[in-house]
């Protein structure tokens, strides 16, 4: 028995020594991919549409900040939970150009992340390798929808809304390399890719303006909020689906829309290690 007991506490006493929290802070960019169809751009001239051509994008460009606490069990094995704020920008899904002026169509989206994940590397005092994978799981978040559009003479319509998704699940997954400044201090830089899709919950129109002038007010329920459904019947407030039985005082609803977030990014950032001498 006391040959079986000695190994087990020794292999405890060593996981126990070994094991220390850690702290990453990081800020980096993601590329949005592989891109969708958004929309088009479109030419016209007096007498109609004369050119159109496809945009394909997602709506994963953006700045990417970190906050990730971790914990490792030992020298190459831990956890983290990735803390994560995505700032979008802004992608052109529609636009025209006409002799009287152009119309655009612009969206871009924030989010709130966490990201809970298994995270390996190699041994190394001065510098090391490691790589992480783990889940994607957006808390909070929307995309913000713009129109502006001036191609009617001596008339400007801006139009704004918000659109919130529903519970959706993703995974994110990085290759990186530590440089370590004793055993307290360290710097990282990694590449990854996140692969991300939500469908859409509900839509508000926040503003409606002609002229500069508010218009919000006079814009009715169908038209101004959107519930968006994977169904649509001869019960649905929808005038297509039932056209006697909808209401302009009540929410419209549509299909339910699916937004592409997946991108590819690269990050650097700083790590403080807790718990080791």
């Amino acid at each position: 028995m006391k040959k079986l007991i000695l190994p087990v506490l020794a292999v405890m006493a060593f996981g126990t020594a070994s094991a220390q929290f850690n702290l990453g802070v990081s800020v980096g960019y993601g590329l949005g991919s592989p891109g969708q169809f958004l929309g088009t751009d479109e030419q016209h001239d007096a007498g109609g549409l004369t050119n159109s051509k496809a945009i394909y994008g997602t709506l994963g460009n953006g700045l990417q900040a970190n906050l990730t606490p971790g914990y490792m069990f030992g020298e190459h094995f831990g956890i983290e939970l990735g803390l994560n704020g995505f700032f979008g920008s802004e992608t052109t899904t529609h636009k025209e150009n006409h002799p009287s002026g152009t119309l655009t169509e612009t969206m871009k989206s924030s989010q709130f992340r966490i990201a809970p994940a298994f995270y390996i590397k190699s041994g190394g005092e001065k510098m090391s390798v490691y790589a992480r994978t783990g889940l994607l799981i957006p808390l909070l978040g929307s995309v913000k929808y713009e129109s502006n559009d001036n191609s009617s003479p001596g008339v400007s319509v801006v139009q704004a809304s918000t659109t919130s998704g529903k519970v959706a699940l993703g995974y994110t997954g990085a290759f990186g390399l530590n440089v370590h400044f004793g055993k307290k201090f360290g710097f990282f830089a990694e590449v990854g890719a996140n692969s991300l899709r939500v469908k859409s919950k509900e839509t508000e129109v926040t503003k409606y303006s002609i002229n500069g002038n508010d218009f919000l007010g006079s814009v009715p329920a169908y038209n101004k909020d959107i519930k968006y459904v994977d169904e649509l019947n001869s019960s649905s407030n929808n005038f297509s689906t039932n056209p006697t039985g909808s209401t302009l005082t009540s929410p419209s609803e549509e299909l339910r829309q699916i937004a592409n977030f997946s991108n590819f990014f690269v990050q650097v950032g700083i790590k403080l290690t807790f718990g080791e001498d």
